[in-house]
C-alpha cells in the first residue's frame, strides 16, 4: 500500500510540477505575445518542442526568435527545450531552400554568410519569392515568402566551440580581444 501511495505521489507531483510550473506560464507568455498567432507545446519528446506560427511573416525571423527564446527561456529556466517555427511552405519554396541548403550548411563551418544571403535571395527570386538571411552568434535564420501567402522559416544552429568548431568572428572570439 505504501508503494502504491508513493507512486501516486511521485507521478502526481510530476504532473503538478509540469502543468503548473511550466505549461501554464508558458501558455500565458506565448498567448500574450503579439508576434505569435498559434503555438503548440509538444511534451511527448525527450526535450519539449515549442512550435510557433508567427502572426506576421514579414517580421524579422531573427528578432522574433530572440524575443520568443528569451521569454520561453525565463519560464523554462534551465530546462532544455527546442523552439521551432511553423511554415506554410509550398513546392517552390521547398525547392528554393533545397537549392540553397549546401551553401547554408557550409556557412555553419566556414562563415561565408554573404554567399548564403546571395544564394537564398537568388533561389527565392527564381521561385517568385523574397528571401532573407539573418545571422547572429547562435543561428542562421532563413526566411522566404511569396505574395500568395506561402512562407518558409528555418532556424539553423551555427557550429559553436562546444562542438569543437570555433565561431567565425564575433561572439566568444570577440569577447577575448
Amino acid at each position: 500500500m505504501a508503494f502504491v501511495c508513493g507512486l501516486i505521489l511521485a507521478f502526481g507531483g510530476q504532473y503538478v510540477y509540469k502543468e503548473y510550473i511550466f505549461q501554464q506560464p508558458l501558455n500565458e507568455i506565448l498567448a500574450e505575445n503579439k508576434l505569435v498567432d498559434e503555438f503548440k507545446v509538444d511534451n511527448d519528446t525527450q526535450i519539449p518542442v515549442i512550435k510557433v506560427k508567427l502572426a506576421n511573416n514579414h517580421v524579422s525571423l531573427m528578432e522574433a526568435y530572440q524575443q520568443l527564446n528569451q521569454s520561453v527561456g525565463q519560464v523554462m529556466n534551465k530546462k532544455p527545450y527546442e523552439l521551432e517555427f511553423i511554415s506554410n511552405s509550398d513546392a517552390s519554396l521547398d525547392q528554393a531552400f533545397y537549392e540553397s541548403h549546401y551553401v547554408i550548411y557550409q556557412a555553419q563551418v566556414a562563415g561565408n554568410f554573404p554567399d548564403v544571403a546571395a544564394k537564398v535571395k537568388q533561389a527565392a527570386a527564381k521561385q517568385g519569392a523574397e528571401g532573407k538571411v539573418f545571422v547572429d552568434e547562435n543561428n542562421i535564420y532563413i526566411q522566404m515568402y511569396k505574395p500568395d501567402g506561402h512562407y518558409l522559416n528555418k532556424v539553423i544552429p551555427r557550429q559553436n566551440t562546444l562542438n569543437g568548431v570555433t565561431l567565425q568572428g564575433g561572439g566568444q572570439i570577440a569577447k577575448g580581444n
